[in-house]
């Protein structure tokens, strides 16, 4: 799969047209501690009766910080689609 730059930071387009976020990580072993922070955080939101407060405290926190993560472009992405629909950007 080629993947060709937008015009909107960290996100690629693949050669069918599909469109991919680029998720900053370090390493694999950041992935794999990424992931296992939200796999802990979907069963204590899914078991909220089962849990203690803290845990659903930090369960939050966890997913706050991702989208936190995920919106570090937001202001590129927002002046991206202005300019799009003011015509200035003809395909994003």
């Amino acid at each position: 799969m080629e993947l060709q730059a937008t015009p909107l930071e960290g996100i690629v387009r693949s050669s069918d047209g599909t469109l991919f976020y680029l998720f900053p990580i370090q390493d694999v072993s950041t992935l794999q501690t990424v992931r296992g922070h939200l796999a802990c955080a979907i069963d204590v939101l899914s078991n909220q009766e089962e849990s203690l407060p803290e845990q659903r405290l930090e369960a939050i926190r966890t997913l706050n910080s991702l989208v936190a993560a995920l919106s570090v472009h937001d202001g590129d992405h927002y002046s991206a689609i202005d300019s799009a629909l003011e015509g200035g950007v003809p395909n994003l």
